[in-house]
């Protein structure tokens, strides 16, 4: 599982601090991440930029959850997918449609992660759904990693329902 991480210019101690979270997210160290990502939000962001560290900070949680298992990972994930919640207001479809998709599929591999640890087939439904309408916000763009990115969580997915239903 992948997620993107998307570093933008702010002012200069705001970028600076997003490049040294990247530089963490680069080299795995998805807790220091996570850390500079939290004390990000304890500065004064403008709102697309909040959705932003909402979203990576989102990402990186994801990731962290991975690598873990019982409550400490179902409680990772509960507040990536409510951080990721809370970035989607920040990053209207109309006015950042590339921002909006990101934050949308990275929810979707946070509800995907959510069925590999618990089984709640509900947590695939909901992955479905927070891709609905990507495709369609990037076709004429030029996105094509993030079109990509997208496709293949929707193959994981519509694998995944076609195990299940075999199964039955």
């Amino acid at each position: 599982m992948n997620a993107i991480i998307e570093p933008r210019q702010a002012d200069e101690s705001v970028f600076t601090t997003l490049a040294r979270a990247k530089t963490f997210i680069e080299g795995r160290d998805f807790d220091s991440a996570a850390l500079v990502y939290f004390q990000l939000l304890d500065t004064d962001l403008t709102t697309p930029l909040r959705g932003e560290v909402l979203t990576n900070l989102g990402a990186a949680l994801c990731m962290l959850a991975r690598g873990q298992t019982g409550a400490t990972a179902q409680t990772q994930l509960d507040q990536a997918r409510d951080l990721l919640v809370k970035a989607l207001p920040c990053r209207q479809r109309a006015q950042a449609p590339a921002a909006w998709a990101t934050t949308r599929a990275n929810l979707a591999l946070v509800h995907l992660a959510r069925y590999e640890l618990t089984g709640n087939s509900d947590e695939l439904l909901s992955a479905h759904l927070a891709l609905d309408g990507i495709e369609p916000a990037l076709r004429n763009m030029r996105e094509t990693g993030l079109r990509d990115w997208v496709a293949a969580i929707r193959d994981q997915l519509l694998e995944l329902r076609e195990r299940r239903s075999k199964r039955r």
